[in-house]
Formats: structure tokens, C-alpha cells, sequence
């Protein structure tokens, strides 16, 4: 296996962690700026998709029309990326700077649990404890007053725990589906735009149809459409390369990068309930693999 304790692939987490965290400041801005919700993450994730489907041209690649990958691209591309970016912009501009990455940080716990339903993982005592912990992190959101600023934000804290559920989808499915193998280019701009088609749907029903016609709405379309391509082609290179367990620790850099972001564009602060809900979350899966020491092979 390929050591993971380099500068590297550190390098690499980190990176992909500082990137992905942009995404939530720059939905506020769009937000902000007047876009609709799921007007914006349309066109996020339609130019990041388009932009790497012109880079795969560039390189003489081509996006495969066979249903192995058209199922992956459609299943993988809607719940890893379309309908939680969607849900993302929804929910961001009601909620302070530390809640909305927290969804994130509980998707490897949700990972594990839809596993053991689809039989792709076993049922542990360690992995049980696991899931107790991940809960417990989102308990301790909901329980105290002071941890949400108001009772309207309750309800969007809980909107955003679909996004784990779908992120957990998406890994199951990758692992179900899983297309023959192709280059981390490809197969991004397969999913950005199999995401895409999946919101298209949300902004016509919901009138979200815009144009990003003022510097205000471009600048944050853009800038989030940039880092949908940039991540994804990191996610695959670090997938690739090192691991899912590896990369799954991007969950909580993504936490502390998105809070970071938070404090330089509106100085705003996560307050301790959010860190310590990150920390159980954190503790959870770390348990939670303990579930494998000592499997071989």
C-alpha cells in the first residue's frame, strides 16, 4: 500500500481541504449577491463539469456514452455533487460559518452504516460505537440554545443532514457501479455534469432559471464552478493514489478550512459547539476503524 505519511499526500489532503472549503463562503456571496439557490448551484456545477469536459477534448479524451459509466455519471454525479451542492446553497446564507461543513464531517459515519445495509461492510462493536459518536456530534448542535442563532436555524441544521446521507450514497454506489477505470478528468466532468442534469429539475421547478449577467453573480458562479473542477480532479487523483480511508479525513480539514474561510471573508467565528461536535465526529470514525485491525487482504 502506498505510504500516506509524506508531504505529498498530506499536501494533497490539505490542499483539496483549502480548495473545498471556498465553496461555502463564495454560495453566500452568491446568495447575497441575489442568485437563486438552485439557479446557482446549477450553473456551479454545469461550468465546472463543462470546463473539465473541454480539458478531456484538449487531451483527446472522450466521455464514454456507455450506460456503465452514463448510471455512474447520473447516480454518483447527483449524490455526490448536484443535489448536496444544491442543498448547500439553500441552506447557506441561514446558517453560521462552522454548521453547514459539519454535514460533511458525517458522512464517513453514514458511509459505514449504508455499507452495512448493502452488505459491503460487517456490523462491529467498534463500528456501532462509531455511529454513537457521529450522532452525538449532531446532538450536540441541536440540544443547546446557543449553539444555533435562532429557531428558524434549527430546521435548516437539519436540511442539512441529507447532505451526508447522499454523500454516503455516493460512495456505495461508486463501489456498486463503479465504470472500468478512466482518467480522473474524464470521469470528473462526468459526474459535474451528470450533477448538473440532476438540479436542472429543482431550478424549473422552482424558477431558478438565471443568467450570471452582473460582476456581483459572476465572480462567485465562476469562482465556485473553479473549485467543483479542481476538487473533483484532486478527489480522484487522491482516491487513486492513496485510499478512501485516506481521503476521508478531507471530511474534517474541509471543517477547519471552510471556518478559516468564514473568518477572512465575513469574520465570522464557529462557536465551541461546532468544534467540539467536529472532535466526536472525528472520534467516531476513528473508532469506527478499529473495526478492521487485524482483517488481512
Amino acid at each position: 500500500m502506498t505510504k500516506t505519511l509524506g508531504f505529498v499526500p498530506i499536501g494533497l489532503l490539505v490542499l483539496a481541504a483549502l480548495v473545498y472549503g471556498l465553496i461555502f463562503p463564495l454560495n453566500r456571496l452568491g446568495a447575497e449577491a441575489g442568485a437563486p439557490h438552485f439557479g446557482h448551484a446549477f450553473w456551479q456545477v454545469l461550468l465546472g463539469g463543462l470546463a473539465l469536459y473541454l480539458l478531456t477534448l484538449l487531451r483527446g479524451e472522450r466521455l464514454s456514452a456507455s450506460w456503465p459509466f452514463l448510471r455512474a455519471y447520473l447516480v454518483v454525479g447527483a449524490l455526490g455533487f448536484g443535489l448536496p451542492m444544491a442543498i448547500v446553497t439553500l441552506v447557506s446564507p441561514h446558517l453560521p460559518a462552522g454548521i453547514v461543513p459539519l454535514a460533511f464531517a458525517l458522512s464517513p459515519t453514514c458511509t459505514y452504516l449504508l455499507s452495512v445495509i448493502f452488505r459491503l461492510d460487517r456490523l462491529a462493536v467498534f463500528g456501532l460505537v462509531g455511529i454513537a459518536l457521529g450522532f452525538a456530534g449532531v446532538a450536540l448542535v441541536l440540544a443547546p440554545e446557543e449553539a444555533l442563532p435562532s429557531a428558524d436555524a434549527l430546521g435548516w441544521f437539519l436540511l442539512t443532514l441529507i447532505i451526508p446521507v447522499m454523500l454516503a450514497g455516493a460512495n456505495v454506489g461508486a463501489a456498486l457501479l463503479r465504470p472500468p477505470a478512466t482518467s480522473s478528468t474524464v470521469m470528473g466532468a462526468g459526474f459535474l455534469l451528470g450533477g448538473a442534469l440532476s438540479i436542472l429539475p429543482l431550478v424549473l421547478i422552482f424558477d431558478g432559471a438565471y443568467w450570471p449577467d452582473t460582476t456581483a453573480l459572476l465572480l462567485p458562479t465562476l469562482g465556485a464552478a473553479a473549485v467543483n473542477a479542481v476538487f473533483i480532479i484532486l478527489f480522484a487523483e487522491i482516491v487513486t493514489r492513496y485510499g478512501p480511508t485516506f481521503f476521508a479525513q478531507f471530511n474534517y480539514l474541509t471543517v477547519v478550512a471552510a471556518i478559516g474561510w468564514a473568518v477572512l471573508f465575513f469574520g465570522e467565528h464557529a462557536s465551541w459547539y461546532a468544534w467540539a461536535a467536529l472532535a466526536l465526529m472525528a472520534l467516531g470514525v476513528l473508532i469506527s476503524e478499529l473495526r478492521n485491525r487485524g482483517q488481512t487482504g
